[in-house]
This record gives structure tokens, sequence and C-alpha cells, in this order.
């Protein structure tokens, strides 16, 4: 799809330019309100993230031992609102939990516990004693999570040295602090972080078996080495189990911001990280198509009846969603956290060794939905208990993502000008054509009008500049939107169009490991949003 666009686009250019000129037009205009759409999703997930960090999460998963008095403080909450965005989302709220039978469940949140899995590789201990330490100073019982540095054999002397410091750190702080080794060399898997996360996740379901908790109780939290969460995160988590719908056909994915080391990042890395979070929070707003991504929870009873994550792909991630999906023949949902978890932004020693690592990074990224096609095609045509209109709607949505990832930005670019290069002399009277790459940088002007409200929200949830960064360094995070369209098509189509090109000739990468650099350490843990600010 993405050579015959291409291939296409020249050839049809040359022989039928005022049929392509058509095409260029609608296709444009089809972006113009596309980035509406986005933009306003953008600031629906913006305003709820903002809304939700206002709520005390704790006080509200402790009330839901007597739900009817809970949700008797709900219709009082709606009557005393006075902003017509917290009366709304209360009125959703006790909306949904009036359509829910809890009369066979047990809402006590002190029987339900944590197994956060930090899988690491050739990290250093200042990056996991950053993401360790968020997790002490959550506001959950620390009694209740369960947690596990997955460390890899092939990193041993390393992984030794930070284990033994971190568990003297942390002994005693957590239900258990363990630390589980994945051999090296095992037949069948990759070197990948799936893989890791697979063994860990194993060996602690023994031991939480061993200790008499039943699996239906634990909630898993996959995160990368490098997550920061906030504080609320389990107490969100343990809310948003508890009260769903169908708990264990369900995935919760928090949104993923990248403000770890944003200020040290430089600009094109900043921008790409920005992008990543910002495409997060639009499908948070439309959780119909939202795939579990990066860190994210599941219900270990889930985890177990999948047999865990897959060790033998790139994008562990997201594929044990779709893993889940066609189990449950279609039954299977992902929900969205408006919480934060912080991670890191592309950063290495060295300005160049960033870029190469941002675009290996995104390519990686590629690489792993282009295997998910074909595992979601191949798999759901077998299931017959998954209904038609339901396969055929997400292989398409996901078709059109991976199509337009690879393709859309290199359109945009250069498609508005290539009727006018190709055409020749005899095109010199059409005025269409003539245009054309007017109307095409004037509908995309149109569109670039909603990075306004990119910018705006940036700005707002990035941590406070570090007083050692002048107040250029804030101006620069203004002015480095310049830099989107290259962006785009360098650390956008470009990793995507090589991952594909991999593929297409059985060129298979393996699982690249992103490296975590900072200059500047983090104080607290990552919070977007806080109490009056």
């Amino acid at each position: 799809m993405t050579w015959l666009t291409f291939v296409g686009a020249a050839v049809f250019s040359y022989f039928t330019p005022f049929v392509v000129a058509v095409y260029i037009i609608l296709f444009d205009l089809y972006w113009v309100l596309k980035a509406i759409n986005t933009a306003m999703h953008l600031l629906s997930s913006f305003f709820k993230l903002q809304l939700h960090a206002s709520y005390d999460w704790r006080k509200r998963v402790e009330a839901l031992g007597n739900i009817e008095s809970y949700k008797n403080e709900l219709r009082k909450g709606i009557v005393s609102a006075t902003k017509k965005n917290v009366r709304g989302d209360l009125k959703h709220e006790l909306f949904r939990l009036d359509g829910a039978d809890f009369t066979s469940r047990n809402l006590d949140f002190k029987k339900i516990y944590h197994l956060v899995l930090l899988p690491t590789y050739k990290e250093s201990l200042t990056v996991l004693d950053s993401s360790i330490r968020s997790i002490l100073n959550s506001d959950f019982p620390l009694d209740q999570i369960f947690f596990v540095l997955a460390t890899e054999e092939r990193d041993r002397e390393q992984a030794t040295l930070n284990a033994s410091i971190l568990q003297e750190r942390y002994k005693g702080k957590f239900f258990r602090f363990e630390v589980i080794m994945h051999p090296d060399g095992i037949a069948g898997e990759i070197k990948a972080k799936g893989a890791n996360l697979t063994h860990a996740a194993r060996k602690a379901t023994a031991m939480l078996k061993d200790l008499g908790i039943p699996r239906e109780n634990v909630v898993v939290s996959a995160f990368d080495s490098d997550t920061v969460v906030s504080k609320n995160y389990f107490s969100y988590l343990t809310y948003a189990f508890l009260t769903a719908k169908k708990p264990y056909r369900t995935s919760y994915q928090p949104m993923p911001v990248y403000n770890n080391n944003i200020w040290d990042a430089p600009a094109i890395t900043r921008i790409v990280a920005v992008a990543n979070s910002f495409w997060q929070m639009v499908e948070a707003s439309r959780p119909d198509r939202l795939v579990t991504f990066s860190s994210h929870a599941m219900s270990l009873k889930a985890l177990v009846e999948v047999d865990f994550w897959p060790v033998d792909v790139i994008s562990d991630d997201s594929q044990i969603f779709w893993r889940c999906w066609l189990h449950y023949h279609g039954d299977y949902r992902t929900q969205p956290l408006f919480t934060t978890v912080s991670l890191d932004a592309m950063l290495d020693e060295t300005y160049f060794r960033t870029l190469v690592g941002q675009y290996k990074q995104k390519r990686r990224w590629a690489w792993g939905n282009s295997e998910n096609i074909p595992y979601l095609i191949t798999n759901s045509v077998k299931d017959r208990l998954i209904p038609w209109w339901k396969k055929i709607i997400y292989v398409e949505r996901m078709l059109e993502g991976y199509y337009f990832w690879a393709t859309a930005s290199i359109m945009i670019a250069i498609l508005g000008w290539l009727p006018l290069i190709l055409g020749g002399e005899r095109l010199s009277e059409n005025v269409l054509l003539f245009n054309l790459p007017l109307l095409t940088r004037l509908m995309m002007q149109v569109a670039t009008v909603f990075l306004i409200f990119s910018v705006y929200i940036n700005l707002v949830m990035i941590p406070p500049r570090p007083k050692h960064f002048s107040k250029w360094r804030s101006i620069n995070m203004v002015f480095q939107w310049v830099f989107v369209p290259i962006v785009s098509i360098v650390f956008g189509s470009a990793p995507a169009i090589d991952a594909q090109i991999r593929m297409m000739f059985g060129n298979y990468l393996g699982f690249w490991v992103t490296p975590k650099a900072r200059k500047t350490s983090i104080e607290e843990p990552a919070m977007v949003f806080q109490k009056g600010r």
C-alpha cells in the first residue's frame, strides 16, 4: 500500500495530472478535518486530565466499601458543583455506577494487590531509583504492592550491583521487593522486553500463589524502566479496576508523558516525545480505539489465561492487547486512566547519537506496529466467534493508522508539486494545476492553526523549568514547533517506511533498547497537574 502510493503518485501525476490534482485537494481537505477532529479530542483529554487530578482517588476508592453511600456523595457533588465540566463528569460517573451490578463483587480495596514489574537492561541506578521512589511516594498502601525488579542475565554484573543497592535501599518498604533474573538464550525467545516481563510475571505468580493471594485480586502494572508514576496512580487504577464493567476483560492505560528529562532533551526529540504523548491523549478520548502502549496495567487473571506477554516479538505492549482481544473473541477493551506516568524523552550522550537513537526508537515502534497487522488478520480470520463487522473495523483502523504513519507527511509535503513538475508545459494553462501548490499550502496553514492548542497544552503539562536553565530555554519550548514538518518526515514517515521495507524482505529487526540519559535529577514523582497550579 505504501509503495503503490508513492509509485502511483509519480505515474499518475505524469499521465493524469488533473485527476491527481483533484485527489490532492480532497486529501488535503481530509487532513484539515482530521486536524480539527484531533485537536478536539486532545482538548477533551487535556481537560479531563486536569479535572481528574483534582479528585482524591484514595478517598474515592475507600468510599467504594459502601457503594450506595458513595453514590449519594456523587449526587450531592452534582448538586453543589459550580462548574459545568465537574457536574457533567460526576453525572457520567453516577450513571456508569448505576448501570453496574456490584451485588456479587467485593469492593474492598484492601483486598487488592498490585504486582509491579520493572524490567531493566543496562539502565543506570539513577533511572531505576527514580522509578521506584515514585512508587514509594504514591498514596496507596505500600503493603499491598508486590514489586519485582526484572533483570537480564546478559547484563549480570551491572544488574546484580544495581539490584543489591536497591534492595538495601527499599528493603521492607513494600509488601515484597523481589529481584528476578531472566536467563539468556531460552529457546523460542528473542532478546526483548516481553520475554523478560513474561519470565518475571510467571515467577511472581507462583510466589503470590504460595502466599495465598488469589490472582483475581491482583492487578499487574508492566512498566518501562524509566516510568515515574503520579502520586494517585495506584489509587486511580484500583478504583478503575473495582468499578469496571468487566474488570478481567479490560486493560488500563495511563497517559504517558515524556517529562523526566524534557528540559535536557534537544528540540527535535522534544517534539517527537510530545507528539507521542498527544496521540495517546487523543486515543484516550475515544476508548473504542485505545490499545495498550508502553506502561500499562491489567488483571493477573487475564494475563495468566492468555499465557502472559509474547516472547518472540518487539511490540509486547500492544500485542498483549491483541492477544487478549483474540483470546476473549473480541470481548476485550482498554480503559483510559486520566492520570500520568512520566517517561524519558530520547537523550543520549551526544546530539548526533540522540538523533540516531530517536530514529531507531521510532523504527522499533513502527516495526512493532507492522508485526501486529499479520498477527491480527490471520488470527481474527480463523476465529468464528468474533463478529465480522468487528474484525473489519479493527483491521481497517490498524491499516489506516500504519499506512498514514508512513505516507501522510510525505504526501502533504511533496504531492502538491508532483503534477506541476511532471505534467510538463502542457499544464501551464490549467488554472487548477497551476494554483495547486497554493491551494495545498493554504489548507495546510488552516490545519497548522490547530498547533496552537498543542503548544499551549505542552507548556501547561511540562514540569517547571529547572533553575540552571535560562528563560531562553522556555522560549525555545515555543519555537521548537517550527520543526514539525521536518520531524514528521525524518522521524515519522522515514522510520515507518524503513521498518516496512525490512519486513517486506525478511530483514527482521531485534529489540533495540532505548538509551536513558539524564542531566537533571528528578526531585519529585511526575504529577502533571497539581491542586492550585
